[in-house]
């Protein structure tokens, strides 16, 4: 399935009209199922994304205590590590809104690698069971990378689990992963891209200059999304 393209002018558009579909699917789940389940990203537009929802009218707008925090990827560093995912969504977001702490579900990476996709698997099949998410919310590297699913690393393979762990060698970390499976099967998936600097992988990627990147290998079955600005889109 294509992505359907959402341009705005700028990055503050970008993340006004992120903010507004955030929470447009958040109520519309919690209306229908009693329960709103996100799998956030790392990076510096997602982070722009939960520091709006933390202001009016978006706070105000969701019920909280049905949402429920995942976290598509993670370093494996502790919590409180500047490279956590998990510390950046806190501050920017966690933090100021009425969540409820057991609703905050991070991965444990004080845990061995495999240990922690193993156990974080367990923990979304018992928050879910056999739901899917109902929105991904990923990145894209320069590199055409999504989530912590790199170009030539085993995990683009993984099929049979929720999560898996892989060391990315020019990062010189762990890192753990949720797999193609369950992005794919979530409700909604929006691939947020800012920047000139991604403005060379969108132009290599929308004219099939290359073709077997980690995001294109992203097929959805729900609504797919780009969310860009005209500095990424540019070319």
């Amino acid at each position: 399935m294509k992505a359907e393209q959402k341009v705005m002018a700028d990055a503050e558009q970008l993340i006004q009209a992120a903010a507004e579909q955030f929470v447009m699917v958040a109520r519309a789940a919690i209306a229908k199922r009693g329960i709103f389940c996100v799998a956030l990203a790392g990076g510096s537009t997602p982070k722009g994304l939960y520091q709006k929802l933390t202001t009016e009218p978006f706070i105000s707008q969701v019920d909280w205590s049905r949402v429920h925090i995942f976290f598509g990827d993670e370093r494996c560093v502790l919590p409180d590590h500047d490279d956590s995912n998990f510390k950046m969504a806190s501050q920017a977001m966690i933090q100021h809104v009425p969540l409820p702490e057991a609703n905050v579900h991070r991965m444990p990476t004080e845990l061995a690698p495999e240990e922690v996709a193993k156990s974080y698997a367990t923990t979304m099949t018992a928050v879910m069971g056999d739901n899917p998410l109902d929105l991904v919310l990923l990145g894209l590297g320069p590199d055409g990378h999504i989530a912590s699913l790199f170009p030539d690393t085993p995990a683009l393979a993984v099929t049979d689990t929720l999560t898996t762990h892989l060391y990315v060698e020019k990062f010189d970390s762990w890192r753990v992963t949720m797999t193609y499976p369950v992005i794919n099967a979530a409700r909604q998936v929006i691939v947020f891209i800012a920047g000139s600097a991604k403005a060379d992988i969108v132009k290599e990627i929308t004219t099939d200059a290359v073709s077997d990147l980690p995001v294109q290998r992203l097929a959805p079955t729900g609504d797919y999304f780009w969310f860009m600005d005209k500095a990424a889109a540019g070319q």
